[in-house]
C-alpha cells in the first residue's frame, strides 16, 4: 500500500505555509455533506489528498503548483462502485482502461472466482492483482456458500479470515447468502461474520428471497447491506432493518426504478447504486457505472442526489467517509470534472491526486495483472467419453428436470417423460429436453452428474463452460452425447473457457485459461466473442437472452429453486441433494 497520510504537510499547505502541488480554480462544487451546489469554489491538494477547499486559494499556490483552470465546470467526487464483481471474463488493467475514464476511482470488489479453485491462497493472488492501480481497489472476502461439496476442503475458515481481515486492501466479507448463513446449523459464516464485525469491518449481504423473520434474522446475524431488492417494497424493508440497500444496475438485473416511487418521500442517506459487476458487451458500448448514474439524473433524480448515492453513502456504509465520498480536506483527491449540470460523465478524473483521465481517454499507464501460475492449470480432469456421459434407465416414469424460468436465471424443478434408446435416458431436442452435465474440475477426481434441462431451447449441438458461479465446474448443455463430449474435451483442452459444438465442429469459443474464469484476450475481443456465443446459440433454436449467464449461474445457491453439483441436482428450499428419479 501507499504511504501514510502527512497531516503536518497537509495542515500546513491549508495555511498556506507550504504551496499545494496541484490546484483546482474557480469551479462549482459538488457538496455531498449539505446537499448544495456551491459556485465559486476552488480545491489545493497535497500528495494524494486534499488540503483546502474554499472561495480562494491562492495562497496554496506556489511557483511549482499546478493550476487546473475548472472555470465553472462542476467539481464533483469520485464515484464509488460499492458492489461489483472483477475476477471473471478480463484482465483487470483492461478493465480499467474502461472504467477509470467514466470517474470510478474505487471500486468494492467480490472476488469469488480465485478462491472456489485456490481457497485463501486464491484471495491473497486476488489482492496482489490489485495493488498499486492508478484507482482504489478494495477486495471483500468471499463467504464462499457453495452448493458444490467439492469445495469444502476450500472454505476459508475463522483463522484464515482472522489473518485476511488485518490486510489494509481488505474492506469485509462478501455476499453471503441468507439460506446458508441462517437457515442452516453450519455456524462457519456466522462465524466468519463475528470475526469481520470483530475487526471494524463491513459484511455485505445477499437477502434474495428473505421477508420479514428471515430478514430480520439476517440483519440481527451482521449483514450490513443487500443488493438484492427488486421492488420498491424490498428496498424499504432493508432500510427499514438498517441495511444499506444496494440498488442494482448491471447485467444481471436493472433495477433502479423501484427507487423512483421513493423520491422526495424518504431520505436517500443509505441507498447506494451499484452495478453487481457487468459484462465485457455492456462494457465496451456502455461503459461502466456512467450509465447507471446517468439514468438516476434522466428518472428524475437530482444530480447531487446521484452523486450522493455514488460517493458519500457508500463512503459511509464502508466506515471510509474520513478518507473519501466527498470534497473536503484530508479526503483523497478524488475529484471529477464534470461539463454541466445534469451531464455525469467527467471531462477530467483525478485520482489521489493525479490525473488519470482526459476527455473520455486514460492518461496514465495501467500496471500489467501478474497472474500466479497455480491460475493456470486449474481444469484438472481426464478426457470423457460418451460412455461417460450415458445414464442408463432408472426405472419405469418420469425424470425429475430443471426447468429454466423466463428471463434464464431462476429455475424450477420439473418432470419429463424421457426418451430411452437401448436402455439409455437421451436427449430429445424436440420436445425441448437436453442434457445438463456439470463435472467437478478442482480435485482431480473429476465427480460428474448427468440430468436433464428444459427451457434452453437448443435444436443442435452443445454449449459449455468453466465460468461457473461458486463452484469450480465445467457445466454443459447438450442436445447430444457427442457433441456434449467434444465440448467438455474442447473445454478441458483449452483449460477453460466457453464453446459451442454443432456436429464436431467449434462454432464459438470463449478462451479463460486463467482459472477458468478470465480471457487474455482484449475486451473488444471478448465481447466480440460472447456476441458470437449467443448468436450461436440463437441459430440453434435457443430464445435465451444471455445464454452465457443462464450456463453461469446453474451452479449458485443464489438464485432458486434447483441447481447442478456433482453429487445430483441440489433442491435449495428441501435443502437436499436428489436424483434422476422421483420417488412415487
Amino acid at each position: 500500500m501507499k504511504g501514510e497520510k502527512n497531516n503536518r504537510r497537509i495542515a500546513d499547505t491549508a495555511l498556506g505555509h507550504e504551496p499545494a502541488d496541484t490546484v483546482i480554480r474557480d469551479g462549482v462544487l459538488m457538496d455531498v455533506y449539505t446537499g448544495r451546489i456551491l459556485p465559486g469554489r476552488s480545491v489545493a491538494i497535497k500528495d494524494r489528498w486534499i488540503a483546502y477547499v474554499g472561495p480562494d486559494v491562492r495562497h496554496t499556490i506556489g511557483k511549482n503548483t499546478e493550476i487546473i483552470e475548472a472555470s465553472g465546470r462542476l467539481m464533483c467526487p469520485g464515484y464509488i462502485d460499492a458492489h461489483t464483481h472483477l475476477a471473471t471474463y478480463w484482465d483487470i488493467a483492461d478493465f480499467l482502461a474502461y472504467t477509470i475514464p467514466c470517474g470510478i476511482t474505487t471500486h468494492f470488489a467480490e472476488a469469488e472466482a480465485y478462491v472456489f479453485i485456490l481457497g485463501a491462497e486464491g484471495f491473497k493472488i486476488f489482492l496482489d492483482q490489485i495493488e498499486n492501480q492508478p484507482v482504489k481497489i478494495y477486495g471483500l472476502i468471499p463467504p464462499m456458500v457453495s452448493l458444490s461439496p467439492a469445495s469444502e476442503p476450500l472454505l476459508i475458515n475463522r483463522d484464515e479470515i482472522k489473518d485476511l481481515l488485518q490486510d489494509p486492501r481488505v474492506m469485509g466479507l462478501g455476499e453471503s447468502f441468507w439460506q446458508g448463513t441462517i437457515m442452516t446449523r453450519d455456524n462457519r459464516v456466522l462465524e466468519l461474520i463475528q470475526e469481520t464485525l470483530k475487526a471494524g469491518k463491513s459484511v455485505e449481504g445477499h437477502a434474495a428471497g428473505a421477508f420479514d423473520t428471515k430478514l430480520a434474522a439476517y440483519a440481527g446475524a451482521g449483514a450490513l447491506s443487500c443488493h438484492e431488492a427488486i421492488s420498491t417494497d424490498d428496498v424499504l424493508s432493508r432500510l427499514e432493518l438498517g441495511l444499506y440497500a444496494m440498488i442494482r444496475e448491471g447485467d444481471i438485473r436493472r433495477d433502479l426504478e423501484i427507487i423512483l416511487p421513493l423520491k422526495d418521500r424518504i431520505d436517500l442517506r443509505r441507498v447506494i447504486l451499484v452495478t453487481d459487476g457487468t459484462n465485457p458487451i455492456d462494457l465496451v458500448k456502455r461503459g461502466y457505472m456512467i450509465d447507471v448514474i446517468q439514468k438516476a439524473v434522466d428518472m428524475g433524480f437530482k444530480p447531487i442526489e446521484a452523486v450522493q448515492m455514488v460517493t458519500l453513502n457508500p463512503a459511509e456504509h464502508f466506515g471510509l467517509d474520513h478518507l473519501m465520498g466527498g470534497i473536503a480536506p484530508g479526503r483523497y483527491a478524488d475529484i471529477l470534472l464534470l461539463p454541466e449540470d445534469g451531464m455525469m460523465k467527467p471531462e477530467l478524473v483525478i485520482s489521489e491526486g493525479r490525473v488519470v483521465a482526459r476527455n473520455g481517454k486514460t492518461a496514465v499507464e495501467i500496471p500489467g495483472t501478474p497472474y500466479h501460475g497455480d491460475l493456470l492449470k486449474t481444469v484438472r480432469v481426464d478426457s470423457v467419453s460418451s460412455s461417460d456421459l450415458a445414464v442408463p434407465v432408472h426405472g419405469p416414469g418420469d425424470i425429475r428436470t430443471i426447468d429454466i424460468q423466463p428471463g434464464g436465471l431462476v429455475t424450477r424443478e420439473g418432470k419429463a417423460a424421457p426418451k430411452v434408446i437401448n436402455g439409455r435416458l437421451e436427449a430429445d431436442p424436440e420436445r425441448d429436453l437436453l442434457k445438463i452435465v456439470f463435472i467437478e474440475r478442482t480435485s482431480g477426481q473429476g465427480e460428474k452428474f448427468v440430468g436433464f434441462i428444459r427451457g434452453w431451447g437448443q435444436k443442435k449441438g452443445a454449449a459449455a463452460t468453466t465460468l461457473c458461479w461458486d463452484a469450480g465446474a465445467i457445466v454443459a448443455v447438450g442436445a447430444n452425447d457427442q457433441d456434449l463430449v467434444a465440448a467438455v474435451n474442447r473445454i478441458i483442452e483449452i483449460q477453460g473457457g466457453a464453446v459451442v459444438c454443432v456436429d464436431g465442429a467449434f462454432l464459438a469459443e470463449i478462451p479463460l485459461n486463467i482459472g477458468g474464469f478470465i480471457s487474455q484476450l482484449k475486451m473488444p475481443e471478448i465481447a466480440g466473442r460472447l456476441e458470437a456465443f449467443q448468436k450461436t446459440l440463437a441459430s440453434l433454436g435457443s430464445t435465451l437472452t444471455f445464454t452465457h449467464l443462464t450456463l453461469n449461474v446453474l451452479s449458485t445457491a443464489a438464485i432458486p429453486f434447483i441447481r447442478m453439483t456433482e453429487k445430483g441436482y441440489y433442491r435449495l428450499k428441501e435443502n437436499d441433494f436428489v436424483n434422476l428419479t422421483i420417488q412415487k
